[in-house]
C-alpha cells in the first residue's frame, strides 16, 4: 500500500512538472520533431534575415524624353522599404535628372494604404499641375507605377490638406487612379 502511494505521489508530480513546462503553443513530444514549433522557429528567422538583407526597390521616374516613365531601382534594406520610400526615392532620381519633371516645391508628406487603395499626402504646388497636361500626366504615372508596384496597392488617391483631391491639374482624381501601364517604357 505504501509503495502504491508513492508510486502515484511520483506520477503526480511528473504530470504536474509537464504540464507546467507546456504553453498554449506546445504539445507532448512524441519523439517526433513538432511541425508548428518548426514553423514558428523558421518564420522567426527568415524575418530577422529579411530585415538585415539588401533588396532592390522599384519606382519609376519620367523618360527623358517625356515619351512615359521607366523603372528603376534603388538598393535598400528590406525593413526599409515602403510606398512612401519609393515615392522618394523616385522624387530623389527625377530630380536628378537633366529635365526633371517634379519641381523642388512638390512635397509628398505621407502614404497611407487601406484595402488596396494608397492615399497620397501631396501639397497644393502638385494639386495645381503648373507645367501643363504633359507634366501632370508623367508626374501621376511615376507615383501611380510607383505605388502599384507593390502588391497590396491597386490604386491610388490623392489627398491635400486631409481632403481628398477631385483633379490634379486637368485630370480627374475622384476615382482611385490605376496603373498607367500605357506609359510604362523599356
Amino acid at each position: 500500500m505504501k509503495l502504491r502511494k508513492q508510486v502515484l505521489s511520483i506520477l503526480c508530480v511528473g504530470l504536474l512538472a509537464f504540464a507546467a513546462g507546456c504553453t498554449p503553443n506546445q504539445a507532448p513530444t512524441t519523439g517526433k520533431s513538432e511541425p508548428v514549433q518548426e514553423t514558428k522557429v523558421n518564420k522567426d528567422a527568415e524575418t530577422t534575415k529579411t530585415s538585415q538583407e539588401m533588396v532592390k526597390m522599384a519606382f519609376f521616374v519620367p523618360t527623358e524624353d517625356g515619351s512615359g516613365v521607366k523603372q528603376s531601382t534603388v538598393e535598400m534594406e528590406a525593413d526599409k522599404v515602403t510606398p512612401k520610400a519609393a515615392l522618394l526615392a523616385m522624387l530623389k532620381a527625377d530630380r536628378a535628372q537633366k529635365y526633371p519633371v517634379f519641381s523642388k516645391d512638390i512635397k509628398i508628406t505621407s502614404v497611407t494604404v487601406k484595402d488596396g487603395i494608397a492615399s497620397v499626402e501631396v501639397n497644393d504646388a502638385f494639386v495645381k499641375g503648373n507645367g501643363g497636361d504633359l507634366t501632370v500626366k508623367l508626374q501621376m504615372a511615376a507615383i501611380v507605377n510607383t505605388l502599384t508596384s507593390f502588391d497590396n496597392i491597386n490604386g491610388v488617391l490623392f489627398v491635400s490638406n486631409g481632403k481628398k483631391v477631385p483633379t490634379v491639374g486637368s485630370f480627374d482624381t475622384k476615382d482611385p487612379v490605376k496603373r498607367m501601364t500605357n506609359l510604362i517604357k523599356k
